[in-house]
Formats: structure tokens, sequence, C-alpha cells
């Protein structure tokens, strides 16, 4: 048989300006691609990549002619999914189709498309695919689980109803397919070291995850509810082998939260010294982590670690308190002094809610400055698809499609102020934390085209964000 793994395009023009400054490579798929083994063949299309999309998508699907068609991707991406399976049953009506990833783990019964998809997989797509396989091998029929659904099946809306599976070792044991994609075409916005010269703001740069699941439970994360809290890890040797065997000079950290296991984190960095392994890394740390064990991010820069990524979300009490962060503002600007004491740089996550009022706004402008130098990312609270919360609040969204506009810039429920107002503050925020960017602040030397593409970019998504409202009813404008 011949496997089609296919990473979905941008939707949204938001969507799109963020793949110009961060393009990371389809590592799920080449995850679940190790599931495939002779004499079965496999490709990757990763549509993320060409100008055309559908174009490149149809050429490939006339060109390999492929039995199985997987399909994966978050919330946002749901649309093009089910476009690109329309596409794929009209020019190979005979292939099967199958979406998986977090929208299909996480809100199954908003995916019951049976003239679509011919399966639907929640959780680890590696044990699902070795399931699948298997059963077409000996009998010729697709499998049906509480993971993996039919959804012309009878039994489909009782299965979709049960909460997401246990997550398997599969998953995280799996070895990425990268010979079937090319490296060197995904990068990361990285920002070097304070006074230093860049030979680029864009390095080409290699996933690597080291755990799945998060034991935390942050009130807009879907993470916990799709792990089921549970939380598996890769031994110490696997990660640092990994590492070890890469071209790539920058490595992103993509799991959920990389510094959980201090203890494991330490025997990491101290293997990747003794090795003598020279990258630089990139990952995401809870305040409450850096403040407990400053030390750890201490040995971390020494091993490489150049840029930390943490959602502190604000700097006020009664809003870390209803996301349930268990942290508190002292705790948040004390992790900023020790990220910024070592001479790291840091991704700052703040928070928006739609309740947010002119003076909340501006209390999150002062943050921007209080936090600086730093990378700003503003996320507007939704509810995740699939969640409880998601489903009380659907009479409440004010978008036909709220899966589609959960990106973290659209809002998918009635904002306090009028939305135009509500978007010409939040693009405010995206100014002035554009003002406030390591580079910048740091005095960083970047090639001149590098810095043309970051300038000229911020004032396409500004004006972009800025405009948001006009995506929605009239009704909500003023």
């Amino acid at each position: 048989m011949k496997f089609l793994l296919v990473r979905p395009h941008a939707h949204l023009p938001t969507s799109k300006w963020l793949q110009s400054m961060i393009t990371l490579e389809p590592y799920a798929q080449e995850l679940i691609a190790s599931a495939i083994l002779p004499p079965h063949e496999v490709e990757i299309c990763d549509l993320i990549l060409p100008k055309n999309p559908i174009k490149f998508f149809k050429e490939t699907l006339n060109r390999f002619k492929p039995d199985f068609i997987g399909f994966g991707g978050f919330s946002s991406q749901f649309n093009a999914n089910k476009e690109l399976a329309a596409i794929a049953k009209k020019i190979l009506p005979q292939s099967i189709t199958c979406l998986g990833g977090i929208h299909s783990s996480s809100y199954p019964t908003g995916c019951k498309f049976p003239e679509l998809f011919d399966i639907i997989v929640r959780g680890d797509g590696v044990s699902a695919l070795k399931t699948i396989i298997k059963s077409l091998e000996e009998d010729n029929t697709l499998p049906e689980s509480e993971w993996i659904l039919q959804p012309g099946s009878d039994n489909f809306d009782d299965l979709a109803s049960k909460l997401p599976p246990e997550i398997k070792r599969d998953g995280i044991d799996a070895k990425p397919r990268r010979d079937l994609v090319d490296s060197s075409k995904y990068f990361c916005i990285c920002y070097g070291e304070k006074g230093k010269k860049l030979k680029t703001l864009f390095p080409q740069i290699a996933c690597v995850r080291t755990s799945v699941g998060c034991p935390n439970r942050c009130s807009f994360c879907v993470v916990h509810f799709l792990a089921n809290g549970k939380y598996l890890q890769r031994t110490v040797e696997e990660v640092v082998d990994e590492i070890e065997s890469l071209p790539q000079e920058y490595i992103y950290f993509v799991d959920d939260e990389t510094f959980v296991n201090t203890k494991r984190l330490r025997q990491i960095a101290e293997l990747l010294i003794e090795r003598n392994i020279k990258k630089k890394y990139l990952a995401w740390a809870r305040v409450d982590t850096i403040c407990k064990d400053p030390e750890l991010f201490v040995l971390w820069k020494k091993a490489g670690l150049e840029f930390v990524y943490v959602g502190f979300e604000s700097l006020e009490e009664g809003a870390l308190d209803s996301y349930n962060k268990n942290a508190t503002p002292s705790q948040n600007r004390k992790a900023r002094k020790i990220i910024g004491d070592l001479g790291l740089n840091i991704h700052a996550a703040l928070m928006v809610h739609p309740d947010f009022s002119k003076q909340d706004f501006l209390t999150v402008q002062k943050a921007i400055v209080e936090m600086a130098p730093s990378e700003f990312a503003f996320t507007i609270y939704s509810p995740p698809p699939g969640t409880q919360e998601f489903l009380e609040s659907q009479d409440k969204f004010i978008c036909d499609d709220p899966c589609l506009y959960y990106d973290c810039i659209h809002t998918i429920l009635p904002t306090k102020l009028p939305l135009k107002i509500f978007y010409k503050y939040f693009s405010i925020l995206y100014a002035k934390g554009s003002a406030h960017i390591p580079a910048r602040t740091n005095r960083i030397i970047v090639p001149l085209k590098d810095f043309y593409k970051v300038f000229i970019g911020a004032i396409k998504f500004g004006w972009i964000v800025k405009r948001l409202y006009r995506r929605y009813d009239r009704k909500y404008w003023e």
C-alpha cells in the first residue's frame, strides 16, 4: 500500500504571517511515518511550503496515487483538511481518508463527515496506524475502537462522546522519518546573544520531543484533557542520541512542558555537556519551575539553551487565579529576572481576555515595559474545542465556525468592548511588544534582509490584526 501523510496549509492570514517567522518541520507526520514499514510506501506532503498548496496537493495525488491519505492538524486547520479530503475523494475515490491530530482527538463529534473521512483517530497516531495497517493486512477491514472511529458507523456517536483515550508509548518512542522531508526548509526566528552579530535571524532548526503530556491543569490549555493527565518521557540517552545525530545547530523542544522533571532535564544537560554536543536550544518552561530550580537553567545555559518560552499570562493576581496557573505575580517577576540575568532570550506569552476593558489593555502595556526585552505573544482566551467549557459556550460564540477561529488571535466569545475597539487595543499590544524584542533592545547585529523581513512583516501583521473585526458580523463591530 501507498500512504500519504498530509500537513495542511494555513487557512487564516494571521497563520500565514506566523509561518513567515517560524516554520517547523512536520514532526507529527514524521513520527507517524515511522509506523509504515516495507513493503508499504510512504510520503509526506507538507502543504505549508508550496505557494499554491491546492495545486501541489492535486499533483501529488495524481503522481503518487496513495491508497491511504492521512490528514492532521489543529482545530483552526480543520476546514483546510475538509477541503483537502474532498479533493482526495474526487481524484482517488477508492483511497482511505483518515483524520488525526489535536482537533480530532479533542473534538471528534465535530468531525462526523463520513463522505470525507473514512477513519477518525484520537490520540497517538503511531499506535493507531500500526493497528490500521495490521487490520488491513489481515482481513482488509478497518478497525473500530474508542481511538479509531468510523464516521459512517452506528457506533460513532457513542465512541466519540467518550474522553480522549490514554496516550500510548508508541508515539513517544517513535523515531521521526526526517528522510522524507527537506530539512533545509524549516526555520525559527532566533535572536542570538547580546551585542553579537548574527549570520541570520532565521536559522534552520530541528524539532525534538522528550516527553508527552503535562501534569498541570491550566484552564485555557487542552493538553491535560488530551493526555488524560498522563505524562510520558523518553530516556535521557534516547534524547541525547537524537540531538547528537542532527545536523542543525538549533533544536526546538516541542514538549508540552519541557522542564517538568527537573532531575531528568539536569541529566540530559549533563550528558550533552559530557559528549561536547554544541547546539543551541529553544524550550518552554513554567514560572514555578524556574523559581524553584534556577540552577537548572544555569546548567542548561552552559549546555546551549538560548531561548526560553514562558507562559506568564499576566502580572495580575486575579487573572492568574482565574487561569488556574498556580503562579503569583511575584513568581512571574522573579522568573523573568532569573532568565534575564542569565542572558537568555525570552518569549513572554501574555493572555488577553474577551472581557478586557480599556484599562485592562493598558495594564498589559505596562507589563510589556516591565518584562522587556522579550519576544511577546498575546493570546486571546478561548475555551478549547471538545472541552466541557467549549460545549457549554456554544450559544455564546460570535462566529459561525469557532474551530476555525481557535488560533489564539481571533476571539470566539463576545467581547466587553466593541470588536473594532478591542482589536485596536489588541494591535497596539503587538506594536508595543515589537518595540521591545531582544534583537532591538540588545542591539544585536542582524543581516539587513532579515531586518526588513521582520520590520515589514510586523507592519503587515499589525494591519491585519487591527482589521480582524471585519471578519465578524457587523453587529459586533461598534
